[in-house]
């Protein structure tokens, strides 16, 4: 990796590591909205640095997927950089997946049997507790749907005709001359 490329990394997470501390030093709507928006930026900075440290070998992907040649494992490794590697690595470092399990199960359960009982002054508590188990179940939701993308394409690539191979040729390279890849 060149040395400004390298630079540039370390000085974006590092200011995204003291975006993120006076977030959670001040606790304010308004700084995690900033907080927020400041982590999408520096996420599409991030893909698009590791789509322009691949360019060279995604050119050569590119012609080989539309000259119909057998794809290698280095072809396959690479749409899967550009394609997954996101939902690769995020499966991989996800660690509350289970959690998030049991505590759904918590919930309901709690709700089923708090049901039975809920009168106007505990109603309350069956909505607040609604609110977390809404809160957890897209996070459930997004686990499982990167899941799929990598399964997906996974299975794609085990049997590709020429027309998904041209649509996967065109995917890669809108992504390399796009400005928001």
């Amino acid at each position: 990796m060149p040395t400004t490329t390298a630079n540039q990394l370390t000085d974006t997470f590092n200011a995204l590591k003291e975006a993120a501390d006076g977030a959670l030093a001040s606790q304010t709507t308004d700084d995690f909205v900033r907080f927020e928006k400041y982590l999408n930026e520096v996420e599409t900075f991030t893909r698009e640095t590791q789509q322009s440290m691949w360019a060279k070998e995604a050119a050569q992907t590119i012609k080989g997927l539309e000259k119909g040649d057998p794809l290698t494992e280095a072809d396959k490794d690479l749409i899967r950089t550009f394609l997954v590697s996101d939902a690769e690595h995020y499966l991989a470092v996800e660690n509350n997946y289970g959690d998030w399990l049991n505590e759904l199960k918590r919930l309901t359960a709690d709700l089923q049997t708090r049901a039975g009982t809920a009168d106007r002054h505990s109603i309350g508590e069956l909505r607040g507790i609604l609110k977390d188990a809404m809160r957890l179940v897209p996070d459930i939701r997004n686990y499982l749907d990167e899941k799929q993308r990598v399964e997906k394409l996974s299975t794609a690539l085990q049997a590709l005709d020429q027309p998904s191979r041209n649509m996967l040729a065109k995917l890669l390279r809108d992504q390399l001359s796009s400005e928001k890849r």
